[in-house]
């Protein structure tokens, strides 16, 4: 793990601890949490746990560096940082409340859910982070699951139906509108400034965009994934396509590696905006907000909309394996998915398409 992230996790929680630093608002009003706490230990099943008096800095520095040590190689750098955010904001409440973060009452947690979600309408998917977060420290300091109770469960179901589990996705760049991103990509634009680029930049920036996006849509790379790849990674086959070492994904925190295919014209396109780039240089060379920056701004001169972003390339091609009749099982392993929820959700369309319903319209 980045060390930095570590030492930066540390000291904020000192600094909160100490009241060098303001917390987040959540953290601050913590008032209107007395009675739901009251409510959700009965929920737990436990009386509620009266406050300790005082939890020093110190007590927290330890935990937090305890906590470092373990997750070091445990998760993949993304959700490493969200977990350690998450974690930072639930132990900043906990200190705020005067109860101990580390290990945490099921009752306090049930009741920092129910706060996020009433008081200040936090989507479900962020509590379900933050719970994961939660949990996954108690478990790496070798503690018991405070989340893994009916309580906690409850709060989340609550927060749930009162805001609904929908929430907005990126949206899907198809390979319909990759052709209509390379047709645009080169054509100058214009700064924040008014100026017009000249000819020369347009193509060079349109060159990258399109080289970025097919090498994102097709090795349906999540922009961490993309961020690392180096040109030693991609190897030319005798076909003119490509394979891409992806060294180490969200789901594979121990870098066993995937192999990804890159079409002929990607590896084209690659080529194309290389530039003399050595095999140790980063083929996108941009940041993840770069990154999704980029891809927004070639949609939207493409006239395509503004609802794409780092994701929109991934989703694309795996809504454009669906429509060409590809299983679920074979879409997981081309995205490195673990689970079938995301491209379930992802291509629910083109399974509606394929559905019973579908079917018995095409039969008649």
């Amino acid at each position: 793990m980045d060390s930095n992230i570590a030492e930066n996790a540390i000291c904020g929680l000192q600094a909160r601890a100490e009241g060098e630093i303001s917390v987040p608002t959540f953290v601050q009003d913590a008032g209107g949490v007395e009675t739901i706490l009251t409510e959700i230990s009965a929920a737990c099943g436990k009386q509620r746990p009266s406050a300790p008096q005082s939890e020093n800095s110190h007590q927290f520095e330890e935990n937090m560096e305890a906590l470092c040590r373990n997750i070091e190689n445990g998760l993949a750098e993304n959700s490493r940082k969200n977990y350690l955010g998450q974690w930072q904001l639930f132990a900043g409440w906990a200190l705020n409340m005067g109860f101990p973060a580390l290990p945490a009452d099921p009752a306090q947690v049930a009741a920092y859910i129910s706060e996020r979600s009433e008081k200040h309408g936090h989507k479900p998917a962020t509590l379900h982070t933050a719970v994961a977060a939660i949990a996954y420290v108690h478990r790496a300091s070798g503690l018991g699951n405070p989340c893994d109770n009916p309580g906690v469960k409850n709060a989340l179901k609550n927060a749930t139906r009162r805001t609904g589990k929908l929430q907005r996705q990126a949206e899907a760049l198809t390979v319909e509108m990759l052709a209509e991103i390379r047709a645009t990509a080169c054509t100058p634009r214009r700064g924040r400034g008014g100026n017009l680029e000249s000819s020369r930049a347009a193509k060079s920036r349109g060159k990258a965009d399109i080289a970025m996006i097919s090498l994102m849509r097709d090795a349906m790379l999540r922009v961490s994934e993309a961020t690392a790849v180096k040109w030693k990674d991609i190897e030319v086959q005798p076909d003119l396509t490509g394979r891409l070492m992806i060294r180490r994904s969200k789901t594979d925190p121990e870098g066993e590696g995937a192999i990804a295919f890159l079409s002929c014209d990607t590896m084209e396109s690659l080529n194309a905006m290389r530039n003399g780039a050595t095999d140790s240089d980063s083929v996108i060379g941009l940041r993840p907000n770069q990154i999704s920056k980029r891809i927004k701004q070639a949609a939207r001169a493409a006239g395509l909309g503004n609802r794409f972003s780092g994701h929109s390339p991934r989703i694309g091609m795996a809504r454009d394996l669906a429509r060409a009749g590809t299983e679920l099982t074979s879409l997981m392993n081309a995205g490195r998915w673990s689970s079938t929820k995301m491209p379930a959700l992802y291509t629910r369309n083109e399974t509606a398409g394929r559905g019973a319903v579908a079917q018995f319209y095409k039969s008649r």
